[in-house]
């Protein structure tokens, strides 16, 4: 069981980006807006609608509340929205999207929600250096076990991926992250930063869902389904040493608030035991001499 505590994305680590920020024109203080009106604010990273006529030097990101609010926030620019902490928000373009980051210190990374058929990781030894790790991952997820599934299996796409083989030791290192198809590609998720080692998991774990859906029955019977996004679920128990009692305890609770990629583990067609989000609750059972179980509830972000 490992996990990744992500690095924050910020302006001055995403060295460049495919990805034009150009959803809607910029606010300005010198226009005049109506209702329904879209800006988009770079220094916030976020899209914003006028609710009301004749918005004129109103602040989107300082008009979003009050008795009368001028501006609602609608959701990441397409740029920055693989960044955000929603997975179903994605950042979508003509393939390829290329990010290249100075992230500081990275062990390992999380990319949810994929849609393209192949993603390529360079890390370098400083900006423009020597490369010093590479990885090209197919995102063909398609598993085939005879001649019949190789001519007749419907294609499956890979949407999650995480890498915790990255060298450490790169302290100015050059990260850049490529994922390309045909057309259009995405991504919902792209998480870097520090990697945990929790101990071993366990057979029993559990994947599951929590539906956000509506389901309402009039009293003729007849039901009506509004269809709404859904958040991953977990169960894990967690086999560990004594000697990382306090520091698995401490780690945990330092998480306890910090949306973070958990990874149930690495192992081929195990990807609903990958997921992005946080933890419900966690306890740690003492239970012999030499060995010790943790059992961790993930809840996942939508």
């Amino acid at each position: 069981m490992k996990l990744i505590k992500p690095t924050l994305v910020t302006d001055s680590n995403l060295s460049s980006s495919t990805v034009a920020e150009n959803d809607y024109s910029a606010w300005s203080s010198a226009t005049t807006y109506n209702t329904g009106d879209r800006v988009i604010r770079t220094s916030t990273h976020r899209i914003y609608e006028s609710l009301v006529d004749s918005n004129l030097n109103n602040t989107p990101e300082d008009n979003l509340t009050g008795t009368t609010p001028k501006w609602l926030d609608i959701a990441p620019t397409n740029r920055w929205a693989m960044f955000d902490d929603v997975v179903g928000t994605a950042t979508s373009v003509t393939s390829p999207l290329t990010v290249v980051f100075t992230p500081g210190t990275v062990e390992g990374i999380g990319l949810l929600e994929l849609t393209g058929s192949q993603v390529d990781i360079t890390l370098k030894d400083a900006v423009g250096g020597t490369t010093v790790y590479s990885k090209t991952i197919d995102l063909d997820g398609t598993i085939i076990t005879s001649w019949y599934d190789w001519f007749f299996e419907d294609y499956i796409q890979l949407t999650d991926i995480v890498v915790t083989d990255l060298p450490a030791n790169y302290y100015n290192g050059e990260l850049t992250l490529s994922l390309t198809g045909s057309g259009t590609v995405s991504c919902g998720v792209c998480k870097f930063g520090k990697l945990y080692n929790l101990g071993e998991t366990q057979w029993g774990a559990t994947a599951g869902i929590k539906d956000y859906s509506r389901k309402d029955t009039d009293v003729f019977g007849n039901t009506i389904i509004l269809e709404r996004s859904y958040a991953k679920r977990n169960d894990f128990k967690i086999e560990m040493s004594p000697i990382d009692f306090n520091r698995m305890y401490r780690v945990l609770a330092d998480l306890r608030a910090t949306p973070c990629v958990w990874i149930g583990t690495e192992l081929t067609g195990f990807t609903p035991l990958v997921s992005y989000g946080f933890y419900n609750d966690f306890s740690i059972d003492v239970a012999y001499f030499s060995m010790y179980y943790c059992s961790l509830e993930i809840e996942g972000l939508i």
